[in-house]
């Protein structure tokens, strides 16, 4: 089932290692076809995964194709595509700027105008929970509500769009967004966006969080 899809799954995970979001087997990526899931493995190593290591789920978790185990993060994945229609992808990162803002359980507010109408404004931390679990993915949900992106406190981010590439680059500007914060914070003040400019841009976003 759905072997170009998988090709294109791995590229995705290939790109995601090449582009410093992820290391080892840390992170995972999924994409929507139709009523099933194509999510990467549990525990392979990125320079070791082929495509036909991808594992095909229903929208309940139910393996329908593939001899892996499902990436251990698949019941947040399926959260996100069962509260959220326009989802067609989820991004998994463990990126460093980001995931040291998740350690510190800080939001990452509205500071480039180019980031808000892409991810929304401020980006909020989840409450911790254990990898893995079904709480996590619940509270993955809440904090992304109203936005595509998310940090997961102590652990990293998730991104979400209607395709991979574009599920890809989202994590791309919220590392890079994350890191000029943490630069700017260590020089001096980072000021916010002002407030009516970030309303606009999140009503840009709530025009563009399908695309």
């Amino acid at each position: 089932m759905y072997e170009d899809t998988k090709k294109e799954l791995l590229e995705i995970c290939q790109k995601m290692v090449e582009k410093d979001l992820v290391i080892g087997s840390s992170g995972n990526a999924s994409v929507r076809v139709d009523d099933y899931i194509v999510i990467t493995p549990s525990s392979i190593h990125y320079a070791d995964m082929k495509a036909d290591d991808m594992v095909v789920i229903d929208l309940d978790g139910e393996v329908i194709e593939g001899t892996r185990n499902p990436s251990v993060e698949w019941q947040m994945h399926l959260e996100l595509y069962n509260t959220r229609s326009v989802v067609g992808a989820v991004v998994h990162t463990h990126s460093i700027y980001a995931s040291a803002m998740a350690v510190l359980n800080e939001s990452l507010p509205p500071i480039i105008d180019e980031t808000v109408p892409k991810l929304g404004s401020h980006i909020r931390v989840t409450e911790y929970a254990i990898p893995g679990t079904k709480q996590l993915g619940a509270n993955v949900r809440k904090a992304i509500e109203d936005r595509s992106a998310a940090l997961i406190a102590n652990h990293g981010a998730v991104c979400i769009a209607k395709t991979l590439e574009k599920a890809l680059h989202l994590a791309m500007v919220l590392e890079r967004t994350c890191k000029i914060y943490m630069i700017s914070k260590q020089i001096g003040t980072p000021k916010h966006l002002p407030d009516e400019v970030v309303e606009d841009e999140q009503d840009l976003w709530e025009m563009m969080s399908g695309y």
